[in-house]
């Protein structure tokens, strides 16, 4: 009899543990479909946003569609960023492959390229970040072997875009190639959650915004500046999570 107790005990335990699994799953799966959808959201209304301001601004700029899914696409994933949401790598591999055309279109060879590695690279961010119902915790950068990896990553973009500027000479400006060496650091500390990551992409965004307007991109222009309003707002919410 105590054996047979023993056994429906134990078998019923297993049933509420899974039950709760269960619940558990169902509600984040519910949070990841309505932080995809915000996101979604958050991306149409700021991209039509950014093409009123041109217009009320009276800056040269026509309708298009590849710059507005990329802005988009950015958009929603920059969102998805900040919550802390898994989904942010898969919208991030759309809006990567959008820029890559765009940026060749418009004579940023570098950061075309680097959109293309960016492909590979939110692969990795991917297994890293880890699944929402067991996250990466949030960590703060320390003067360690990972900072000095950040920097070596950093120092070899920059290497690599200086010597195809060797050979073809003309191809990287200087701001192009800092730009990509930056972004691919703030890439990496992103996708192993170190909160400095928002400031390198603060600067990046800076710098990011000055080359866009001498280029005539104005619609990324806004762009960038919203972006770098969000680094503020992912730095503290990332700052209280730690």
């Amino acid at each position: 009899m105590n054996r047979e107790a023993e056994t429906f005990a134990a078998a019923e335990t297993w049933r509420l543990n899974d039950l709760r699994n269960r619940e558990a799953a169902a509600v984040m799966r519910r949070w990841q479909l309505t932080q995809f959808l915000v996101s979604v959201a958050i991306g149409v209304v700021l991209t039509a946003l950014s093409y009123a301001v041109a217009y009320l601004m009276q800056w040269n700029v026509t309708f298009n569609w590849l710059d507005a899914l990329a802005v988009g696409t950015s958009y929603s994933c920059t969102w998805l960023c900040v919550v802390q949401s898994r989904l942010n790598y898969v919208m991030g591999v759309i809006s990567v492959a959008l820029y890559s055309l765009l940026f060749w279109q418009a004579g940023f060879t570098a950061l075309a390229a680097f959109n293309l590695y960016m492909v590979g690279s939110l692969i990795y961010g991917w297994f890293r970040w880890g699944r929402d119902s067991q996250p990466r915790r949030v960590r703060s950068l320390q003067l360690d072997r990972w900072t000095v990896g950040y920097i070596a990553i950093g120092l070899t973009i920059a290497a690599a875009c200086m010597v195809v500027n060797h050979w073809f000479p003309g191809t990287f400006a200087t701001t192009d190639i800092v730009i990509t060496a930056l972004s691919g650091v703030a890439q990496t500390m992103l996708d192993n959650k170190r909160l400095q990551t928002w400031h390198v992409w603060f600067v990046v965004n800076i710098l990011s915004m000055w080359a866009f307007y001498h280029a005539g991109m104005f619609i990324v222009l806004l762009q960038y500046v919203m972006f770098t309003v969000n680094t503020v707002i992912g730095a503290v919410s990332w700052k209280r999570s730690i």
